[in-house]
């Protein structure tokens, strides 16, 4: 019979040990850190800025600041709201194998370089992207008048 407890205890110790899948959702985006978008808008804002006006002021310097400074934290602030919805898309769209496969990727030295890796394709991937697509923009100008003519 003191079996049975012992083995009841070592059941309960490894279920409280298991690492839900919620909680490697959790720690993947913790390693991805999405709301590193935050910087990215906050960088684009000033940039368009920057482009109206290159040479502000000190006055409209501040008043750039602080908007920038609003912009951050609007920014972030809906990224905490969406963080739930973010992980029931993982939890929807990835099983539990796939879950561990990315988490262990994420937690190798590839993965930790594709982090911080990543953000600088995707823009010079929208560079590419909106220079080609400013190269045939006539061309698709074009089509849509020659379509709405027939």
């Amino acid at each position: 019979m003191p079996r049975l407890p012992v083995f009841l205890l070592l059941a309960g110790l490894l279920c409280a040990q298991a690492v839900t899948k919620q909680q490697k959702i959790e720690r993947i985006l913790d390693l991805t850190n999405p709301e590193s978008a935050v910087t990215e808008v906050v960088n684009q804002v000033e940039g368009m800025l920057q482009q109206i006006q290159p040479t502000p002021t000190p006055q409209q310097k501040a008043r750039r600041q602080e908007a920038l400074d609003k912009i951050a934290k609007l920014t972030r602030e809906r990224m905490r709201k969406v963080r739930p919805d973010l992980v029931k898309a993982y939890s929807d769209l990835f099983s539990d194998a796939e879950i561990d496969g990315l988490l262990a990727f994420y937690e190798s030295p590839a993965g930790k370089a594709s982090i911080t890796k990543i953000p600088a394709v995707n823009a010079r991937l929208g560079s590419i992207i909106q220079s080609e697509l400013n190269a045939i923009g006539t061309e698709i100008n074009k089509l849509a008048e020659d379509t709405l003519k027939k």
